[in-house]
């Protein structure tokens, strides 16, 4: 007899419940407990505060958070990853509703033992593709959750001959719903979808009106777009690019604050196709893919939707990373993407061990203790996974912060230093005084706006004059000349014209520089955290590695190659046969002078310690020390190896 859960029709509601709060007991013990990079910063400052987040808004994910971080006697940031964690744990109930419902009994379809079902999809999403969105504050594993709801109403109504209208209502308000957090999932979904829907209504096996309810649910679920214009005249919280007229609503929902760079070629798209396929072996995925995929297709039902479901939502979710022009396979955000192909193939992997314990029960146990094997294996295995000791992002912000000058102003350029910094000023009131300038924000009016409000005794300057968003910055720090200036990367300060000198945390501008300088706080905070985290926290290390390779180049820069070697290093983590550094051979300050910003190929989301390596050795080399050097090289070598890329000076020594 079929029970219900969630609305969705499953054989067992509690084993269906009891898998998916397992999967919820093992996310919340292992997520994040403070702030991570990318957007989970702004997200939990928009949600605190009620605010607006980035284009197009996230209204649903903001409301819910807004919500959780009113509940009595909580850090705000507990319910905020715990809402991942509990929308990914959730999951497993439409991804099992989603595969039962191939397994009805009927003339084109086999016998199935469906009580393995749920339990196979707990397991897989324990595999770090699935685990690592929804262990930090985002808003895929929500969007998620909601499409494939969607996804599951739909399956049920077309292979039930459902013909009540509340089913394919439902199916458009789940995906509203999904649209209102992030529109991509929902599109992928509905993209899948949309083929099997018209096609039942030209057979007449879906009644015509089904069309007309499904968009009738999805409008309703994009109401909640209503809320970016119930806040868009806020001032006294953060709303992106404040809404508040044509012109301004068309720029928000037009996305005009970011330049996407989309594929140039055919070629680097499926270059791109390529480097997600290899990605893939290596975390095991393709297991998963290719075992899901058997499970479609030994239950490739005549009228269902398991194939062209699984094969559709994977295209859509591999084109649309790979159009990326700037592109990584390690960035976090493919996860949230390729998630729902991911637990669609998890479906069908239930599929393929419920066939196999239907004909032979040892079988479906080796089944199951290989899906087991994988989840151990794919990195980082769930025994080595420190996201819940991971506050490297939330520490150096604070640090940052606390170290800038008083009244100073503090200009920032990377997502990992303005997001924390934001949130912790705004919401945890660290450093009040300090005036954040966000350069990628500084070309928007409504930015500055914003900082005005927070900083009324600043000295206004005319935003609309000729030079750019560098002129403005300018006209900005001469107008509030007797404020002490802190900037994170000596590119920037050059692009600005402004000197720097080093400093613990960030640089300093408008300051006498030291004759000596020692290896910052922040390398050593980084070098500690590594190896405390290790590779357990997907992107720290590699945000490590990144913070350590700008602080090592800004050093250089200034003319102190041994304090730049050590701050490289820092960003390094033990691996065997590395020795300990002598850098003796490394002359401790040498003539100052503007170098190019290492980049390397291939290309990473963030930073990796081969890199770091590679740019030790050059400095080494570059300073005298060839032994050094060549030692640095072949531990760079042994950890990529990276192919240096100059696009600024040419490659030689003088300028390197």
């Amino acid at each position: 007899m079929t029970e219900r859960l969630l609305g969705l029709p499953v054989q067992s509601r509690l084993t269906t419940a009891a898998a998916a709060i397992a999967l919820f007991v093992f996310y919340v013990l292992t997520m994040s407990r403070s702030l991570s990079m990318y957007d989970s910063p702004e997200l939990a400052l928009v949600a605190e505060q009620l605010g607006l987040g980035h284009p197009l808004g996230q209204p649903l994910h903001t409301i819910l958070g807004g919500l959780l971080t009113r509940l009595p006697g909580v850090d705000p940031l507990i319910p905020l990853n715990g809402l991942s964690a509990l929308a990914g744990a959730l999951t497993v109930i439409p991804a099992t509703s989603f595969a039962e419902t191939l397994v009805r009994p009927g003339p084109d379809c086999p016998a199935g033992d469906v009580r393995f079902v749920a339990p196979s999809i707990a397991l897989i999403g324990v595999h770090p593709a699935l685990w690592e969105p929804s262990t930090r504050i985002e808003v895929y594993p929500l969007a998620v959750f909601l499409a494939l709801w969607a996804a599951a109403r739909f399956a049920t109504a077309v292979l039930d001959r459902d013909q009540r209208s509340w089913t394919y209502w439902a199916t458009g308000l789940g995906l509203g719903l999904a649209a209102s957090v992030n529109v991509v999932c929902a599109v992928g979904v509905a993209f899948a979808m949309t083929p099997r829907l018209l096609m039942g209504i030209a057979r007449r096996e879906i009644p015509r009106r089904a069309l007309g309810l499904v968009t009738a649910g999805g409008l309703l679920g994009l109401t909640a777009y209503g809320y970016v214009f119930i806040v868009a005249a806020r001032q006294d919280v953060v709303v992106w690019g404040a809404p508040t007229d044509a012109a301004s609503v068309k720029h928000y929902f037009t996305a005009a604050d970011f330049t996407h760079k989309g594929v140039a070629s055919w070629s680097e798209w499926w270059a791109h196709v390529w480097e997600l396929f290899l990605w893939s072996l290596h975390n095991g995925v393709i297991a998963l893919l290719v075992a899901g995929f058997a499970g479609y297709a030994l239950y490739a039902r005549k009228r269902g939707l398991g194939r062209f479901f699984f094969n559709a939502t994977l295209i859509f979710f591999v084109a649309f990373i790979a159009r990326n022009g700037v592109f990584a396979p390690d960035v976090l955000d493919y996860n949230g993407y390729f998630a729902i192909p991911t637990w669609v193939a998890a479906s069908g992997v239930g599929l393929f061990i419920a066939y196999v314990a239907e004909r032979k029960k040892p079988f479906a146990a080796l089944a199951l203790g290989a899906v087991l094997l994988l989840v151990m294996v794919a990195p980082p295995a769930p025994y080595e996974r420190t996201r819940h000791r991971d506050v490297f992002t939330e520490h150096i912000a604070r640090e940052a912060l606390l170290g800038a000058p008083t009244d100073g102003i503090v200009i920032v350029s990377h997502d990992h230093w303005i997001g924390p910094m934001w949130y912790l000023q705004e919401q945890r009131g660290v450093r009040p005084d300090v005036t954040l300038l966000a350069y990628g924000l500084s070309s928007s009016e409504w930015f500055w706006r914003h900082l005005h409000r927070r900083h009324p005794d600043l000295a206004a300057v005319e935003l609309r004059d000729p030079g750019g968003r560098n002129a403005r910055i300018r006209r900005f720090l001469d107008a509030n000349s007797s404020r002490a200036v802190q900037i994170d990367r000596v590119a920037l300060a050059d692009q600005l014209g402004l000197p720097t000198c080093p400093s613990e945390w960030l640089l300093n501008v408008r300051t006498h520089c030291n004759g000596a300088v020692h290896e910052p706080s922040l390398a050593r905070y980084a070098a500690a955290a590594l190896a405390e985290l290790r590779e357990g926290s997907p992107g720290t290390d590699g945000l490590i590695a990144l913070v350590t390779l700008d602080r090592g180049h800004d050093l250089y820069s200034q003319g102190f190659p041994r304090a730049a070697i050590a701050s490289l290093l820092a960003g390094v983590p033990r691996i065997e046969g590395m020795e300990e550094v002598d850098l003796s051979s490394v002359p401790d300050r040498i003539q100052s002078a503007v170098r190019p910003t290492p980049t390397y190929d291939p290309p990473v989301a963030l930073g990796h310690p081969a890199r770091n390596l590679r740019y030790a050795s050059t400095i080494a080399h570059a300073t005298g020390a060839a032994r050094l050097g060549v030692y640095l090289a072949g531990l760079s070598n042994a950890l990529g190896p990276v192919e240096p890329k100059f696009t600024a000076l040419p490659a030689s020594p003088a300028n390197l």
